[in-house]
C-alpha cells in the first residue's frame, strides 16, 4: 500500500489528506491501484498549521506488525502529491499522530469500506471546541450514534424558538442543522444507536425515545411525558452523510421521562425507569430496530422504581441500573443486575452508599465503578467504589470530598476511566485501585471549557469525552478532550505479564491487600477463582495464544462482542484444566483448538460464532484457591 498526500479543506476544519493507494491480489507486475483519500482535519479552535506541521500515520489490522518494516508513513503536511509507502493494504484502522513545533494532535479512524477515510485530531492535553454553535436549551440530550453525535430537544432558555435538531461528524468535526429534526418536541429524550448487529455498514441510525413537552410542568402541573419516539436515519453521500428523521413515530408502551437507554447485544433499545403519569417508573421496554416495534413481553421489571437512573451493558453482555430518585426525590441506593437480553434479574439487589451526586461507568475488563459526592462535612466518606464482575462492591482509594465539585465520568481506554472533577482531570489505575491525577490535561487556571460544567456529556471513543459548553450568548459548543488513542486493532507487545500487568485491566479491585488478584514477579499473574484480568482495547478474529503456567492453570477466556463467553479450560472446554507447563490456544474463525504442554492440539467442542470478534482475557479456574500465568504472548493471524 502506498500513500499519496493531497489537500482538503472544509468548513468547520482544517485540512488536508493522504490518498492510500492499495495493492490488489494480483500477481502480475502492473498491479492494479485503487486510491483511498485519507483526510484529516483540526477544529478551528485548536488549528494544525499546514505549512509546518509533520504528520505520521500508524497503521493497524489483522495482521501483525514487520519489525524490519513497521506500518507506518510520514510527510510535512505541505508535500501535498508526494508519494509514501509502508501501509499494508489489509490495515483496519489508522492513527494519526500531528506535530508542530511544541503541539501535537492525535486521531483515530476505523476504514470504511468505501469512500474517503476521515481522520479529525484534537490538540494534546486541551480541550476544544467545535466550530457550530447550537441554540441554548435546558433538558437537552447528547448522544454518540456510530461516528455521529446528535443534540436534540430541550426547552429554549431565550423562549423565541424551538431548539433545532443537529448532527455532527467525529470524523470531520463537521455539525450540520437538521432541516426537520424531531416530529414532536421533547425534553429529556434518550439518544441510541438503532441498528441490527448485521447492519454495520455505514452511519449508523439513532433513536431518540420519550421525554416530556418543554411547555408542560408549569408550577404544580407535572410534566407531561411521551410515549413515543423516533428514528433517525442518516443518509449516504450527504454532507458528512447527515440525515434526517423519519415522519413516523413508534409507539411505546408508556409514557416515560427522565429515563435510561441502552443498547442490548442484539442491536435492541433497553429503555428504563423514568417518570410516568403516576410517578417513578418500574418498567422496562425493549424497542427492536428491524421491526420498529417496542414490547415489554418478556422484559423483567424493576425491583425499586427510579427516575434519572443509569443503566449500563456491562461486558458480559449483563445490563446494571444504578442510582435514580424514588417518589420522594431520594437517591435510590440499590444496584440490579440483569440478563443481557433484559428478561431476568441475575443477582440480588444489594445497596451502595448514596450522595449529592453520583456517576457509574462499565469497566472493559467486566463490572463497573462509582464515583459518590456526598453531602458537604463528611471527610472521612467513601467517594470511590468497584463494582466487580460477581456483583461484589468494593471501596477504592478515595478521592477527597472537598476535592470533588462535580463528577462527570467517561468510560476510558487501558481500562482507565477518565474523571473530571471540577478542578481538574484524573483518570482510573486499576491496579492502584484509585484515580490519579492526568499528566498532560486542559488546566482550568488557562482554559475556563477545561471540563464540563453542565451534566450532558457523551463518550465520542473510548480515548474522547464530549460535552455541551454553555458560552452565554454565544450559544453551546460541543467540546471535546482527547485523553487516549487506541485502536481494537492494535498490536500486541510480546511478551506479556512478565514485569508487570501492562495491556491488561481486571474485572474486580487490584492492588490492595488480601485482593484475588495481584501480580508476582515469579509466577506472574495470580488468580483467585472467577477473578479475571482482560486485554484492554483490542479484539480480534484469528488468532495465537501462548502463556506459561506457574500454578493451577487458569482458563483463557474468549469473550465475543455480544458479551457470550467461551472459557477454555472452563466447562465448554474442560481438558485445558490439565495444563502443567504451558497453554496454547488457536483460534480459525469459528474453531478454537487448544495445545497442553506441546501435546497435538484438540478441538473446544464449543464454537464460536462466525465472524465474531473476541476479547482475550485470563480467569482464576474454580476449584483451586490460585491460579497463575505469565509470559503472555498474542498474535494476529
Amino acid at each position: 500500500m502506498r500513500v499519496l498526500t493531497a489537500h482538503r479543506g472544509k468548513a468547520s476544519a482544517l485540512w488536508c489528506g493522504l490518498a492510500v493507494l492499495a495493492l490488489s491480489a494480483s500477481c502480475s507486475r502492473d498491479p492494479d491501484i485503487v486510491e483511498r483519500a485519507v483526510v484529516v482535519y483540526s477544529p478551528r479552535q485548536c488549528p494544525v498549521a499546514q505549512s509546518e506541521a509533520y504528520s505520521v500515520i500508524y497503521a493497524a489490522g489483522d495482521f501483525e506488525p514487520s519489525i524490519d518494516r513497521p506500518p507506518t508513513a510520514g510527510a510535512f503536511l505541505n508535500e501535498v502529491g508526494r508519494a509514501m509507502t509502508g501501509l499494508p493494504k489489509e490495515t483496519r484502522s489508522l492513527v494519526v499522530d500531528v506535530s508542530q513545533r511544541d503541539f501535537d494532535w492525535r486521531g483515530v479512524a476505523d476504514i470504511p469500506s468505501s469512500g474517503p477515510i476521515n481522520v479529525l485530531v484534537w490538540r494534546g492535553g486541551e480541550s476544544c471546541r467545535l466550530t457550530r454553535d447550537v441554540e441554548r436549551r435546558s433538558e437537552v440530550a447528547l448522544g454518540v450514534v456510530g461516528r455521529h453525535f446528535i443534540v436534540a430537544g430541550g426547552r429554549s432558555l431565550s423562549g423565541s424558538q424551538v431548539p433545532h435538531t443537529y448532527v455532527g461528524d467525529l470524523s470531520t468535526g463537521a455539525i450540520e442543522r437538521l432541516e426537520f429534526g424531531l416530529n414532536t418536541r421533547r425534553s429529556n429524550p434518550t439518544i441510541t444507536a438503532f441498528r441490527a448487529p448485521s447492519d454495520v455498514e455505514g452511519p449508523s441510525p439513532a433513536l431518540v425515545a420519550g421525554g416530556h413537552d418543554p411547555e408542560s410542568g408549569i408550577g404544580d402541573v407535572p410534566h407531561r411525558a411521551i410515549a413515543t419516539a423516533e428514528v433517525y436515519v442518516p443518509r449516504i453521500g450527504a454532507p458528512s452523510d447527515v440525515g434526517d428523521f423519519e415522519r413516523g413515530r413508534i409507539e411505546l408502551s408508556e409514557p416515560r421521562t427522565r429515563h435510561a437507554a441502552v443498547v442490548l447485544a442484539t442491536g435492541e433499545t433497553l429503555l428504563v425507569g423514568g417518570r410516568g403519569p403516576a410517578g417513578p417508573l418500574r418498567s422496562m421496554e425493549i424497542v427492536d430496530p428491524t421491526t420498529r416495534r417496542a414490547r415489554t413481553a418478556g422484559v423483567a421489571l424493576l425491583n425499586v422504581a427510579r427516575e434519572n437512573p443509569t443503566v449500563l451493558r456491562l461486558a458480559n453482555g449483563e445490563i446494571l441500573v444504578a442510582g435514580g430518585l424514588d417518589a420522594g426525590k431520594n437517591e435510590v441506593p440499590t444496584l440490579e443486575w440483569f440478563a443481557p437480553d433484559a428478561s431476568r434479574a441475575t443477582k440480588r439487589p444489594v445497596d451502595l452508599v448514596t450522595g449529592r451526586e453520583r456517576a457509574f461507568v462499565a469497566l472493559e475488563a467486566g463490572g463497573a465503578i462509582a464515583v459518590i459526592r456526598p453531602e458537604s462535612g463528611l471527610s472521612d466518606f467513601k467517594t470511590v467504589w468497584v463494582i466487580s464482575a460477581d456483583g461484589t462492591l468494593e471501596p477504592g482509594l478515595p478521592i477527597d470530598p472537598a476535592a470533588l465539585e462535580a463528577v462527570r465520568l467517561f468510560p476510558g481506554a487501558e481500562g482507565a476511566p477518565a474523571l473530571w472533577t471540577g478542578r481538574r482531570w484524573m483518570r482510573w489505575s486499576p491496579w492502584f485501585g484509585g484515580f490519579e491525577p492526568m499528566a498532560v490535561a486542559p488546566d482550568p487556571v488557562k482554559d475556563p471549557a477545561a471540563g464540563p460544567r453542565l451534566d450532558v456529556i457523551a463518550s465520542g471513543d473510548s480515548g474522547l469525552a464530549l460535552w455541551l459548553d454553555d458560552r452565554d450568548d454565544a450559544g453551546f459548543n460541543v467540546t471535546g478532550f482527547r485523553f487516549a488513542t487506541r485502536t481494537r486493532f492494535g498490536a500486541v507487545p510480546k511478551p506479556l505479564l512478565v514485569g508487570g500487568t501492562d495491556q491488561l485491566a481486571p474485572d474486580r479491585l487490584a492492588g490492595i491487600p488480601g485482593s484475588s488478584i495481584r501480580f508476582e514477579p515469579a509466577r506472574g499473574l495470580v488468580l483467585g477463582a472467577g477473578a479475571s484480568a482482560f486485554l484492554t482495547d483490542v479484539t480480534f478474529a484469528d488468532f495465537e495464544l501462548q502463556v506459561d503456567v506457574t500454578a493451577a492453570a487458569p482458563s483463557i477466556v474468549l469473550r465475543s462482542d455480544r458479551g457470550a463467553e467461551l472459557e477454555v479450560g472452563g466447562a465448554s472446554c474442560a481438558f485445558a484444566q490439565a495444563a502443567k507447563q504451558t497453554l496454547d490456544v488457536r483460534r480459525r474463525g469459528p474453531r478454537v483448538t487448544v495445545s497442553v504442554d506441546g501435546a497435538p492440539e484438540r478441538s473446544c467442542p464449543t464454537e464460536l460464532e462466525t465472524g465474531a470478534r473476541v476479547t482475550l482475557g485470563l480467569r482464576g479456574a474454580q476449584g483451586v484457591s490460585v491460579s497463575a500465568a505469565r509470559n503472555l504472548r498474542v498474535t494476529r493471524r
